[in-house]
């Protein structure tokens, strides 16, 4: 069995209750590795290869997913640090900043799901 197909294994028998760190420690690949693998699964794409990545431009010169952050100077990761966005707005920005097939309207039904959880709290003080 390759690497390939004991992850995608592990996933199908684990996958309610699995994350990346979990996949990882399990499969033997980089978390980065296994949230592809999940991503992919929740997506309902079992039969995805993980992509080839640019190891010359480091962590940046590539991105796991269909986002297309990597094509930009700026990704959502300089943001977050330059403003030191807390993790509700950070991905609100992720979310604006990315480009994924046919799925422009679901983002912003998320976004809005973000807002209404991130008011829930701030109006129950617990920021």
């Amino acid at each position: 069995m390759t690497q390939h197909e004991r992850v995608w294994a592990y996933l199908l028998a684990h996958r309610a209750t699995t994350d990346a760190r979990d996949v990882s420690l399990n499969c033997d690949v980089s978390q980065l590795a296994a949230q592809w693998y999940i991503d992919r699964a929740t997506a309902g794409d079992w039969h995805a290869e993980i992509p080839s990545q640019d190891t010359t431009k480091g962590v940046r010169g590539y991105n796991v997913g269909v986002s297309n952050y990597s094509a930009y100077v700026i990704q959502p990761w300089d943001i977050w640090l330059e403003y030191d966005l807390n993790p509700w707005d950070a991905d609100i920005v992720k979310r604006i900043l990315r480009s994924k097939p046919n799925e422009r309207r679901l983002d912003y039904e998320k976004i809005k799901h973000i807002c209404d959880e991130r008011i829930r709290q701030i109006d129950a003080g617990t920021n």
